[in-house]
C-alpha cells in the first residue's frame, strides 16, 4: 500500500516522459525541418519530466528519512518537520514548473505537427486555435499555482483559540486556585497561569493564546474546566483528570504545543484550502495535482510519527493523573467521561434548541442523567475522548497501559448512577458562574431559535409523498443475452464443429451469467425500495428502515454500480442480513451502515420514466432523510 501511494506521485511526470519518448521515436527517422523541431521539443519535454521525477524522488527520500529520524524525540520531530516544511514549497514549485513546461513543450510539438500535416481549413484552424489556447491555459495555471503555493506556505501565525466560557482569576475564585495548587504540589506538576470554565468542551490545557468570547485575551498556560463534567464526576476523579491535563505542561509537551502543533495544524488547513480552491479541470490535474499530492503525502508520512508521539505524550500524562489520585480512580474517570460524552452532547443540543430549559445547565444536566440510571461504560470503551488540541488513544488502550484489568469492581464503580450528593464542592463553588453563563448564552441564542424553528418547519413540509426507486432492466437483459450466447455458442462449437473441449468453458461461464441476468431481471420488475416520509421500505427488507435512524449517507459508484451507504443508529435492531453475495440490502456492523446496491436507478416523475445519476439519487434520498429528521425534531 505504501509503495502504491509513492508510485502515484510519479504518474504525471512518468506519463509526460513516456509521451515524450514516443514523440522522439516518431520524429527521429526523418530529416524534415518540422520533424527536427518536433524532435527538439520532445527531447526538451523528456529532460523536463526527468527533472520533475528527480525532484519528486528527492522529496520522497528526504521526507521518509526525516520522518524515521523524528521518532528519536519530539525536539527532532520539530526540527525535521520545520526543515522539510521549508524545502517543500520549493519542491512543489519545481514540480509544477517542470511538469508544466514539459506539457507546454509537448503541446507545441503537436501544434507544429498539425501545421505540417493538417490542411488549414476551418476544422484545422479550430484545432490549432484550441492547442494554442491550451498552451496559454497551462502557462496561466503555472503562474497561478506559484501564488497558491506562496500563500499556502506563508509563515504561519497561529490564531488564538476562541473559547466560550469565563476566566476565573485567583482573586475571583481563591478556593478553586487553592484546590489546583494542592494538586500540583501533590503530583509535582506545573501550576497553570489561567483557569477557564465553560460548557462546550472537555478537560484540556493549552499553551497558546486564548481569546474569551466577549472577554479578555489570555496568554501563558491555560487550564479549561468543563462545568458539565465537574458536576458529573466526584472530586477524586476530577483531580485525576486535571492532573493528567497539567501533566502536559511538563517536559517537552509545552514546547510541542507552542511550536509544532499550530504549525502542523496550519499546514493541514492551508493544503486543504489550496485543494478546495482548485478547479476540477484537466489542466489543474495535469499541472497542480502532482505537486499537491506530494505535499499531502508529506503530511501523511509525518502523521504516523505525530501519532506515535501523541500516544506517548498521552500515556505519560495518564501517569501524572494516576499519581495525583490513583490508577483505578483515573481509569474510572476515563470510563465515565467516555460513556457520558454522548448524553452530555445530546443535553446541550436540547438546551440550545429550546427542547430543555434550566436556569443552571449543569444542574439540569445532572437531573436529566440521573433519570437514565447506570452508565453503559463498555459500549464506548473503544472510543477516543474528544480533545480540541490533540488526539487520544482509546479508553481501553489507556486503561491497559495503566496495568489495570476491567474487573467487576472497576466496571461497577464506573457505571454507577449520577447523584448530586456525590460531588458538592464544585457545584457549590461554581454554581453562580454556571447560572450566569447559562443565562448569558440563552439570551444570545434566543433570537436564533425562532429562525432555526422556521427552517425546521419549512424542511418538514418537504418529501411528504412516497417515491419509488427502480432498478433498470437493461443491464439484466444484456447479462442474460451474453449468458445465452455463451451457453449455446459453446455447446454448438463442441457438438457440431468438434472443436476443443475448452469450449465447454463458454457454457460454464454462460450458466451463472444467465442465472444472474434472470435474478436481476426479476428484481427490476418491482421497485427496489420505496421512500416514504417516515422510512425506507423494500421487498428485500423484513421491516421498514426508519429515516430517523439514518445519521448520514453517501452514494459511492464502483465500476458503474451505485452503492447507497446509510450510516444508522440502532443497526443491531434492524432485521437485515450481513450476507454479501447477491444481496440488495446488507448490514455492515463494523461500519454501522446499511449498503444498498442500485443498478442504473430510475424513478417516475409526472408519469414519465426519469433516469437518476448518483448526484440526483443522493439529493432525493438526502431530502427524505432531512425532512424526516426535521419532523422528528418538531415532535420533540
Amino acid at each position: 500500500m505504501e509503495r502504491k501511494r509513492v508510485f502515484n506521485l510519479f504518474y504525471t511526470p512518468l506519463f509526460l516522459f513516456i509521451y515524450g519518448l514516443w514523440k522522439c521515436w516518431r520524429a527521429s527517422d526523418t530529416s524534415d525541418d518540422i520533424e527536427i523541431i518536433q524532435f527538439g521539443l520532445a527531447m526538451l519535454a523528456l529532460l523536463l519530466s526527468l527533472v520533475a521525477m528527480f525532484i519528486l524522488g528527492s522529496a520522497v527520500i528526504a521526507c521518509k528519512a526525516s520522518a524515521r529520524t523524528s521518532q528519536r524525540s519530539q525536539d527532532v520531530l520539530i526540527q525535521k518537520f520545520t526543515l522539510c516544511r521549508r524545502l517543500l514549497p520549493f519542491m512543489m514549485v519545481g514540480e509544477i514548473l517542470f511538469c508544466g513546461l514539459a506539457t507546454v513543450a509537448l503541446v507545441l510539438s503537436e501544434i507544429i505537427w498539425t501545421m505540417g500535416h493538417v490542411e488549414m481549413n476551418g476544422g484545422g484552424m479550430k484545432l490549432l486555435f484550441a492547442m494554442v489556447l491550451a498552451v496559454f491555459a497551462i502557462l496561466w495555471m503555472i503562474i497561478k499555482s506559484f501564488f497558491s503555493v506562496r500563500k499556502c506556505f506563508a509563515l504561519f501565525e497561529p490564531e488564538d483559540s476562541r473559547v466560550s466560557g469565563v476566566n476565573m482569576p485567583e482573586m475571583q475564585a481563591p478556593e478553586l486556585w487553592q484546590w489546583v495548587r494542592r494538586l500540583t504540589s501533590q503530583g509535582r506538576l506545573t501550576l497553570p497561569d489561567n483557569i477557564v470554565v465553560g460548557f462546550f468542551d472537555g478537560f484540556y490545557v493549552t499553551a497558546n493564546p486564548v481569546q474569551i468570547e466577549k472577554g479578555e485575551r489570555l496568554t501563558g498556560n491555560t487550564l479549561y474546566l468543563p462545568l458539565t463534567y465537574l458536576s458529573l464526576l466526584n472530586e477524586a476523579e476530577i483531580a485525576a483528570v486535571v492532573g493528567h491535563e497539567l501533566g502536559h505542561f511538563t517536559g517537552e509537551d509545552t514546547q510541542y504545543s507552542l511550536r509544532f502543533a499550530p504549525l502542523y495544524a496550519g499546514m493541514q488547513n492551508s493544503l486543504q484550502q489550496m485543494a478546495k480552491n482548485m478547479q476540477d479541470a484537466w489542466i489543474d490535474r495535469l499541472v497542480l495535482y502532482s505537486a499537491l499530492d506530494m505535499a499531502m503525502w508529506f503530511l501523511q508520512t509525518f502523521h504516523e510519527t505525530v501519532n506515535h508521539w501523541s500516544r506517548i505524550r498521552e500515556l505519560a500524562a495518564d501517569q501524572a493523573g494516576a499519581r495525583v489520585s490513583s490508577s483505578a480512580t483515573f481509569a474510572c474517570a476515563l470510563l465515565r467521561i467516555t460513556a457520558l460524552s454522548e448524553p452530555v452532547e445530546r443535553y446541550l443540543e436540547a438546551v440550545l434548541r429550546g427542547r430543555a430549559n434550566s436556569d443552571n445547565w449543569a444542574n439540569g444536566l445532572v437531573l436529566a442523567l440521573q433519570k437514565q440510571g447506570g452508565l453503559d461504560v463498555l459500549t464506548s470503551i473503544d472510543n477516543e475522548i474528544s480533545h480540541p488540541m490533540d488526539s487520544h488513544p482509546t479508553t481501553r488502550a489507556r486503561i491497559t497501559a495503566l496495568n489495570l484489568s476491567l474487573n467487576e469492581e472497576l466496571l461497577s464503580r464506573a457505571s454507577r448512577v449520577i447523584t448530586p450528593e456525590e460531588n458538592l464542592f464544585f457545584p457549590a463553588l461554581l454554581g453562580p458562574v454556571a447560572t450566569a453563563l447559562s443565562c448569558e448564552i440563552s439570551q444570545e441564542i434566543e433570537p436564533l431559535r425562532a429562525e432555526i424553528r422556521e427552517e425546521i418547519e419549512a424542511e418538514a413540509t418537504l418529501a411528504t409523498e412516497a417515491k419509488a426507486i427502480w432498478s433498470s432492466s437493461s443491464v439484466a437483459w444484456a447479462i442474460m443475452i451474453v449468458g445465452i450466447v455463451l451457453i449455446f455458442g459453446g455447446g454448438y462449437l463442441v457438438l457440431f464443429q468438434h472443436l476443443s473441449a475448452i469450449c465447454w468453458l463458454f457454457t460454464l461461464i454462460g450458466l451463472p451469467l444467465g442465472i444472474l441476468g434472470n435474478v436481476t431481471l426479476n428484481r427490476a420488475r418491482q421497485p427496489l425500495f420505496m421512500l416514504t416520509p417516515q422510512s425506507i421500505t423494500s421487498p428485500y427488507l423484513a421491516q421498514p428502515l426508519p429515516l430517523e435512524y439514518i445519521e448520514r449517507y453517501e452514494v459511492v459508484v464502483i465500476s458503474g454500480v451505485a452503492m447507497l451507504h446509510l450510516y444508522v443508529r440502532h443497526g443491531d435492531k434492524l432485521n437485515i442480513t450481513t450476507k454479501r453475495f447477491m444481496q440488495v440490502f446488507r448490514y455492515e456492523p463494523q461500519e454501522s451502515r446499511v449498503v444498498v446496491v442500485v443498478n442504473s436507478p430510475w424513478c417516475e416523475k409526472e408519469g414519465q420514466k426519469v433516469k437518476l445519476d448518483a448526484v440526483t439519487m443522493s439529493q432525493i434520498v438526502g431530502q427524505y432523510i432531512s425532512s424526516a429528521h426535521a419532523r422528528a425534531e418538531l415532535s420533540k
